[in-house]
C-alpha cells in the first residue's frame, strides 16, 4: 500500500468507529477455515499481517453467506460482550471481512448492518490495492449450462411472443413473467464481468429446468428474462414465487457464495391477444412495480397503471425531440478559486423547458435519458453547444461539461471530442470533462488509456460527485485526473467530526498529488468560510453564484484588469 493511502485507511476505521459507536474495527483475511489480522486503526500499514489462525466453528460458513452477523467475541479471543463481522468481496484466492467489537451487549440493528455494509464497500478498493490477494478470472460454474440461444433484443423477443400468441388456440390463455435480477450490477463491479456472465448462464439454466412442458424462456438484454407460460398456472403468483426461489439458490463465483434475488412482473393474456409489444410493456410495468415495492417479489399487472406507462412513453418521445426543437438550453454556474476568491470557471448545466410541462427538473429527465440511451445525442448536443457558446465569450475561463457513462464508453468518444473542438474553435486546455465515479468503475486499461488520451490533448478531467459510491478513495492514486468535486452531502455534514476528518484526509491526499478539490453545494456564507478553512481549493454553489445563461459578467474583474 502506498503511503498516500494511509489517511484513507485510517479515516475509514475512525469513521466506522464514530458511526457505529464501537471502539475497535479490524480488517481480516480468511480462506477455508482460517483467518489472519491485516489492519486496524492503530496499525493500518506498517505492522505485518498476523499469522493464520483457525476460525471459530461455523464462522466460515457465516462469512460465505456474504451478510453481517453477530458472534461470541470470546470464541475469537476478544474481550467484551459484542462482536460482529461483515464480509468484503475480495479476490479469487482469499476473501476479507471487517470485524467490530465492543464492551457492551448490542443487537445487530438495521442501522448497524447498514454501517457495516458501507464500511465494507469503502474498504473493498483499498483491499485490492494492498495486494493481499491476486484476483483471477471467475471459474466456470458447474451446475448448469448456458441459456439456449443468443441474447435477444426487444424487437426479436416481441416476434417470439407474437408467434406464441398465434400458436394459442382461440380459447387459450398465456401468462408472461418478466424477470429482472436485483442489483446484478454489483456482481459485475465486485467480481468482474466473467463472474456476471457465469451467473446469468446458471440462472438461465435453472429457470429453464423449472418450466413446465410447452413453456419457453427468452433472455433479453442484460440481466432480464421472460418466461412464456403456454399453460398458465392456476396461481400465477405462486409460480412467480417458485421462480424467485430458483433464482435465489446460492452458487459460488470467484471464490464467493452469491445468492441473487429478482423482481418479477406477471401479466395474463386472454384469447384474441395479439399485441406482443403491449404485452411486454405491461409485464415490464408490473416488474418495475415489484422493484419499487421492495424487490425480491412479484407483482401482477394492473390496468390502472397503463396510463402511467403511456405518460412515461410520451415524456420519452418529447425528450428525444427536445434538442432539435429549441427546448433544451444551458445555464452556467460559476466556481470560485478560494485562494484568489475569484470566479475562474463555470459548469454547463443542462435544462429542459417543455412547451406544456414547463421546466422539467434534471432529476426527472436525466435518469430517463440515461436509461433509454437518449443521453448520447443529448450529451453530444450539450458538449457542442457549450463549446460553441464559450468560444464567443471575450475571456477564456475553464469550461466544465458533464459526460455520462454511456458517452465516455461509446466507441469513438475521443474522436468526437476532437471534432467538437475543431468545429467550435474552443481550446482544449480550457475544457474540463466532469465524469462521475460510476463511469470510472471500469478500472481497466481501456478506461485509463482513454483518460490519458484526453489529457494528452490538454483536456482536464474532474471526478464529479466524488465519494457518493463509497469506493472513490482508491481512485485518487489509480486514475489520471486534475480535480475532484466532493459531493454536496459532505458539505452538508461538515459539523460531523467523522465526516470532517474524512474530508481532511481526502484533501490532504489530493493536494499531495497536485489535484484540485472543489466543494459542491456551498449554499451559504458560513459554509464558504468553512470549506476555505478546511483546505478546499475551489467552491461551487449559490454562495459563489447562481446559474446564469450569460456568465460573462462574472468575469468583469478579469476583463477590467486585462
Amino acid at each position: 500500500m502506498q503511503m498516500t493511502e494511509r489517511p484513507a485507511l485510517s479515516a475509514l476505521f475512525r469513521m466506522m468507529e464514530a458511526r457505529l459507536r464501537l471502539p475497535a474495527v479490524g480488517l481480516y483475511a480468511w480462506r477455508s477455515n482460517a483467518c489472519r489480522w491485516l489492519a486496524g486503526r492503530d496499525a493500518p500499514i506498517e505492522t505485518a499481517p498476523g499469522e493464520w489462525q483457525p476460525l471459530p466453528p461455523g464462522m466460515a460458513r457465516a462469512l460465505a453467506l456474504g451478510k453481517a452477523f453477530r458472534f461470541d467475541p470470546a470464541e475469537f479471543g476478544l474481550a467484551g460482550a459484542f462482536a460482529a463481522a461483515q464480509p468484503i468481496e475480495g479476490g479469487a484466492d482469499a476473501a476479507h471481512f471487517l470485524l467490530v467489537h465492543g464492551p457492551a451487549p448490542r443487537r445487530l440493528t438495521p442501522a448497524l448492518i447498514a454501517g457495516l455494509a458501507d464500511g465494507a464497500t469503502l474498504a473493498r478498493p483499498l483491499v485490492g490495492r494492498r495486494g493481499w490477494h491476486s484476483p483471477r478470472a471467475a471459474p466456470a460454474p458447474t451446475d448448469g449450462a448456458a441459456v439456449r440461444g443468443a441474447i435477444l433484443p426487444r424487437i426479436a423477443a416481441q416476434r417470439i411472443v407474437e408467434a406464441a400468441l398465434r400458436a394459442q388456440s382461440e380459447n387459450g390463455d398465456m401468462a408472461v413473467f418478466m424477470i429482472d435480477l436485483d442489483r446484478f450490477r454489483s456482481v459485475n463491479e465486485a467480481l468482474g464481468m466473467a463472474a456476471g456472465d457465469a451467473l446469468l448462464a446458471v440462472t438461465g439454466a435453472r429457470l429453464e429446468r423449472a418450466l413446465d412442458r410447452g413453456d419457453r424462456l427468452v433472455r433479453l438484454e442484460g440481466d432480464r428474462f421472460v418466461v412464456l407460460a403456454s399453460h398458465p398456472p392456476d396461481d400465477p403468483e405462486a409460480f412467480a414465487r417458485r421462480l424467485l426461489e430458483v433464482v435465489a439458490q446460492p452458487l459460488v463465483l470467484a471464490g464467493h457464495t452469491v445468492a441473487m434475488q429478482a423482481s418479477i412482473g406477471v401479466v395474463a393474456t386472454t384469447a384474441g391477444e395479439r399485441n406482443a409489444a403491449a404485452l411486454l410493456l405491461r409485464a415490464d410495468s408490473a416488474m418495475r412495480r415489484a422493484k419499487a415495492e421492495g424487490r425480491n417479489r412479484s407483482a401482477l399487472h394492473e390496468p390502472r397503471l397503463d396510463a402511467a406507462n403511456l405518460e412515461k412513453s410520451q415524456l420519452e418521445l418529447d425528450l428525444s425531440n427536445a434538442p432539435h426543437n429549441g427546448q433544451m438550453h444551458l445555464t452556467y454556474q460559476p466556481f470560485v478559486d478560494l485562494d484568489l476568491m475569484r470566479v475562474t470557471g463555470v459548469e454547463a448545466l443542462l435544462r429542459w423547458r417543455h412547451p406544456t410541462r414547463g421546466e422539467v427538473q434534471p432529476k426527472t429527465f436525466i435518469p430517463l435519458a440515461e436509461s433509454t440511451g437518449l443521453i448520447l445525442p443529448i450529451g453530444t448536443w450539450a458538449l457542442r453547444t457549450a463549446c460553441a457558446e464559450a468560444a464567443r465569450w471575450p475571456v477564456r475561463p475553464l469550461l466544465a461539461v458533464n459526460i455520462s457513462a454511456l458517452q465516455f464508453h461509446q466507441p469513438g468518444f475521443t474522436a468526437q471530442i476532437d471534432a467538437v473542438l475543431a468545429e467550435t474553435g474552443f481550446p482544449a486546455d480550457c475544457l474540463e470533462l466532469e465524469i462521475t465515479e460510476t463511469v470510472l468503475m471500469r478500472d481497466n486499461p481501456e478506461t485509463i488509456g482513454q483518460l490519458e488520451a484526453l489529457i494528452a490533448r490538454g483536456i482536464r478531467i474532474a471526478l464529479d460527485d466524488f465519494g457518493t459510491g463509497y469506493s472513490a478513495l482508491a481512485y485518487l492514486a489509480r486514475l489520471p485526473h486534475h480535480r475532484i468535486k466532493l459531493d454536496k452531502s459532505f458539505v452538508q455534514d461538515l459539523t460531523n467530526p467523522a465526516t470532517a476528518e474524512l474530508i481532511r484526509a481526502i484533501i490532504a491526499q489530493a493536494r499531495a498529488n497536485g489535484v484540485c478539490v472543489t466543494a459542491e453545494g456551498v449554499e451559504v456564507p458560513d459554509q464558504l468560510a468553512q470549506v476555505r478553512a478546511m483546505g478546499f481549493t475551489h467552491a461551487q454553489g449559490y454562495a459563489t453564484g447562481a446559474p446564469t445563461a450569460d456568465p460573462v459578467a462574472l468575469f468583469s474583474e478579469r476583463l477590467a484588469a486585462s
